[in-house]
């Protein structure tokens, strides 16, 4: 009983079932009724139990993630994180992938629906202060990260999207393709639709 106690307290305490080389990715609440997303604290504490994982052998990680997004310095860190395992890396959203959280599913060797989840590609939102010189090159970092976002999309689609693949589309097309449709706003897909266009490999069982 100990055991099964101590696994528990692993997975709700730390985020990670070493046993198992499974880890679950979501907010760290803060004691708010709202969620914070993809933030610095979920980003240290996926940092070190993925690298542990990774250390330990090369079996398959797998990654068990809830989320609504949210920043981009710390999406990215678990998007590199991810990219630089050398074991074979799968997760499975559950509930949504949208915003952030969608482009980290893009780092798994497998990416993963839950049947009735959904998935959410858009432009996001950016808050920048200071004086003009500051604001101008703030707009500047995030129109590269713009544009680093839609090529990890167009380059994942591309390959193993059937809506492209049947249009013999091309990464640039795709690219093009992807980039007219979120200028129309928040672009939603069902699980299915997400696996048709090639921001996911298939639905979980």
């Amino acid at each position: 009983m100990s055991n099964v106690r101590d696994v528990i307290g692993e997975i709700h305490n730390y985020g990670i079932d070493v046993k198992e080389r499974e880890i679950y990715l979501h907010s760290v609440k803060d004691g708010g009724d709202d969620d914070p997303g993809v933030d610095y604290r979920m980003a240290i504490n996926f940092v070190k139990n993925v690298r542990h994982l990774d250390s330990l052998n090369n079996n398959e990680i797998r990654i068990n993630m809830q989320s609504i997004g949210g920043g981009w310095p710390a999406g990215t860190t678990i998007y590199d994180a991810i990219s630089a395992c050398k074991s074979y890396v799968t997760i499975v959203a559950y509930g949504q992938a949208e915003s952030m959280s969608g482009v980290i599913l893009q780092a798994a060797d497998k990416r993963l629906m839950s049947p009735t989840s959904f998935f959410m590609a858009h432009f996001g939102s950016t808050d920048c202060s200071g004086d003009y010189l500051s604001s101008q090159n703030w707009a500047e970092l995030d129109k590269a990260n713009l544009e680093l976002m839609l090529n990890t999309f167009a380059a994942k689609c591309c390959k193993t999207g059937k809506f492209f693949k049947e249009r013999k589309y091309n990464i640039s097309k795709t690219k093009s393709y992807i980039k007219r449709k979120m200028k129309d706003g928040d672009w939603y897909l069902s699980s299915g639709e997400a696996v048709y266009y090639g921001f996911a490999d298939g639905i979980s069982e």
